[in-house]
């Protein structure tokens, strides 16, 4: 009798179990399914109004466009000459107006060596 007791225990344990992992496993689908059908009908809005498609998470919007726009202009602006070319002067002398502490001789990392055949 004790062996039958003991095995309906572990069976309803164990059906106990497998109803709690498939309403957990539930859960995780129907939130899935929810954030799905939110930017799906989001996508759809803007493409009705002829907005861009901004995400959101939080609170905070990422518009791809305009990061994109906000890289190329830093681009841009790094790669335009500012103001008055340097003067040229000797190598390893000093620029006119060098900040105390630069480097002012040519440095070089490697030292190329002959390939071993």
């Amino acid at each position: 009798m004790g062996d039958f007791v003991a095995g309906l225990v572990r069976l309803m344990l164990q059906l106990a179990l497998l109803a709690a992992g498939l309403v957990v496993a539930a859960g995780l689908v129907l939130a899935a399914a929810v954030l799905a059908v939110v930017f799906g009908l989001r996508l759809l809005w803007a493409r009705l109004t002829g907005r861009p498609v901004i995400l959101r998470f939080g609170g905070m919007g990422v518009d791809p466009a305009a990061t994109w726009r906000r890289y190329r202009s830093w681009q841009q602006e790094a790669t335009r000459p500012r103001g008055r070319a340097a003067p040229q002067t000797a190598p390893g002398e000093p620029p006119p107006f060098s900040p105390p502490g630069a480097i002012t001789q040519d440095v070089e990392d490697v030292q190329p060596k002959t390939p071993r055949s």
